[in-house]
C-alpha cells in the first residue's frame, strides 16, 4: 500500500512541476506575449528533466505497488 501512496504523490508532485516548468509563468521576454514562447533557460530545462523523469518512475512505481498487491478473495 505503501508503494501505491507514494508513487501517487511523488507522480502527482512531479507532474506539478513539470507543468508549472513547461508554463513558465514567471518569465517575460520581448519576443512573445506568452510566457511559455520565451526561450527555457539551462536551470529550468535540468528542473523540468528531472520533474519529469520522477513523475515517470513514480508512476510506474504505483502501478508495481499495485500489481504485486495481494488480493483477498471471499
Amino acid at each position: 500500500m505503501a508503494l501505491i501512496i507514494g508513487g501517487s504523490t511523488l507522480a502527482v508532485i512531479g507532474a506539478v512541476v513539470s507543468f508549472i516548468y513547461f508554463l513558465q509563468p514567471w518569465r517575460t521576454c520581448p519576443d512573445d506575449d506568452a510566457p511559455a514562447g520565451c526561450p527555457m533557460l539551462p536551470d529550468d530545462a535540468a528542473i523540468l528533466t528531472a520533474a519529469m523523469v520522477v513523475t515517470v518512475f513514480a508512476t510506474a512505481l504505483a502501478v508495481v505497488g499495485a500489481a504485486s498487491r495481494k488480493r483477498d478473495y471471499y
